[in-house]
């Protein structure tokens, strides 16, 4: 191959690469919203989402005449346990407060990343990294409180959410390190397999039933497996051929996604300040990621 036909193909995996990026971004975005739809407790349909995810996911694997091994669960456990505690929250932060509270909180995990990926991978930063950091941060702050703190219910959904985004920038970082060794969709079946296993512990010790499901709810369930299910895959993929920090932001702007259909589907409303300063925060995040740019790796699968 010419050096003319190897970049060729560069770009063409790095395009295709970006819209599935962008399509992992709007599956996410969609999360809330159904979780949000569901009568059943945050939890419970958790609890259901993943195991219906994982039984498809295993179906694919099969079906394409792959197996997972041993090597498989060792590569991917950590990401499994960061994936159960950041959906475990996540649905519990969005029956107790706005959508796009919890995803304009979540917002602030490509920052994270950056900082946390300097000691785990030898990443700079610098101090104008810091700075548009602190300025995402106060963005993110200020959209979240922007129409005041309403009750102690929201407030526990919005320490939730910071949870979530903590648990799934744990997620991000183990998911980036194993990447390096493991195929996307056998490293994304292991990883819900071992989720809805930590998953299933939580609800147990929970005392909650998972009988409590109205017939309604199964529409809801199906669609978070599917959608968000099939959003992790895609992103996962796209890891292949996009720089960590464009797919981290792209992956930042489903609050965007979440916020629109929010407000059409959910009719939860949207103040100036909470646009603003979301925005801000999201624009503050993209310049620090695209402060580091990692090479492509041009190998395929």
């Amino acid at each position: 191959m010419t050096t003319l036909e190897a970049t060729s193909t560069r770009s063409r995996r790095q395009a295709v690469g970006l819209g599935a990026s962008a399509l992992a971004s709007v599956g996410w975005g969609f999360g809330g919203i159904f979780a949000k739809l569901g009568s059943a407790s945050g939890l419970v349909l958790c609890f259901y989402r993943l195991w219906l995810a994982a039984a498809l996911l295993s179906t694919i694997v099969f079906a394409s005449g792959r197996r997972l091994s041993w090597d498989n669960f060792r590569a991917s456990w950590l990401g499994g346990l960061f994936l159960a505690g950041d959906m475990a929250m996540f649905f519990c932060a969005v029956k107790l407060t706005s959508v796009v509270d919890v995803t304009v909180i979540g917002a602030v995990q490509p920052a994270l990343v950056l900082v946390a990926a300097r000691p785990l991978f030898g990443e700079e930063m610098g101090r104008w990294d810091v700075f548009w950091i602190l300025v995402a941060i106060g963005g993110v702050s200020a959209a979240v409180l922007g129409p005041g703190v309403a009750g102690h219910h929201e407030v526990s959904g919005d320490l939730l959410a910071v949870g979530s985004m903590l648990s799934w920038s744990g997620y991000w970082l183990a998911s980036k390190h194993a990447r390096s060794s493991q195929n996307a969709l056998e490293y994304t079946t292991v990883v819900t397999i071992v989720a809805a296993m930590a998953l299933t512990l939580i609800v147990l010790t929970s005392g909650q039933s998972l009988a409590r499901v109205e017939s309604g709810d199964w529409l809801w369930i199906s669609l978070l497996a599917v959608v968000p299910g099939a959003a992790h895959l895609s992103m996962n993929w796209a890891h292949r051929y996009v720089d960590a920090s464009v797919s981290s932001v792209i992956g930042s702007s489903n609050p965007v996604v979440a916020a629109v259909a929010a407000v059409v589907i959910l009719g939860q409303p949207l103040t100036v300040v909470q646009v603003v300063c979301g925005l801000a925060g999201i624009a503050a995040i993209a310049i620090v990621a695209g402060r580091h740019r990692e090479p492509l790796e041009s190998a395929l699968e």
